[in-house]
């Protein structure tokens, strides 16, 4: 039985989620401290964002409402992101809204699905568990190599703790997939 508080309450919280986390990013792009400038680093990349879907898919039981919720909440973070900018014209930020809107509509159910998926335990779900922390890894590898230059000595501290945690993550996941996989298989 689908209980009607989850039925509201999983898409309801996705949804202010979302619009957190564009309202927090937009607002950290200003931040002049050391802090706010490496959590606005790590906040503006891909993995953030993706996670915020996969994290809306993982919360719902269907697999269909998880694609639906994924998908909203991507789009509230999009357009809380530009309603808060207050130096682009309306022009622009409908313009940015509606493509990176359009691009949360295409990936966010992928990501809710892979979300969804990764509510299997052991083995099968580890690798729809493993997609976010290893895309932190390689987006935050890929930002060292290419941007560290740019961004100096705080972008260089953000991304190498947000990739050496991903790394944890990923290794944390798999150890316990192993064990979880080890303990069904003995019950057999």
């Amino acid at each position: 039985m689908i209980s009607s508080r989850s039925f509201v309450l999983a898409p309801a919280a996705a949804l202010l989620a979302g619009a957190a986390l564009g309202v927090l990013t937009r607002a950290l792009e200003t931040d002049a401290s050391t802090a706010g400038r490496g959590i606005y680093l790590v906040l503006n990349e891909a993995w953030p964002w993706s996670a915020l879907a996969f994290l809306a898919g993982l919360a719902v039981a269907s697999r269909a409402a998880s694609a639906v919720v994924a998908a909203v909440s991507l789009a509230a973070a999009v357009a809380a992101y530009y309603v808060v900018h207050s130096d682009t014209t309306w022009s622009g930020a409908l313009s940015a809204t509606l493509a990176w809107g359009a691009v949360a509509l295409v990936v966010g159910p992928v990501l809710g699905l892979m979300g969804n998926l990764a509510r299997s335990p052991g083995l099968p779900g580890l690798p729809f568990r493993l997609v976010i922390p290893a895309l932190a890894v390689v987006e935050t590898t890929a930002r060292l190599r290419a941007e560290v230059s740019l961004q100096g000595p705080v972008g260089e501290t953000a991304w190498t703790i947000t990739r050496f945690a991903a790394v944890a993550v990923c290794l944390a996941l798999a150890a316990h997939a192993v064990v979880i996989n080890r303990r069904h298989g003995s019950r057999s």
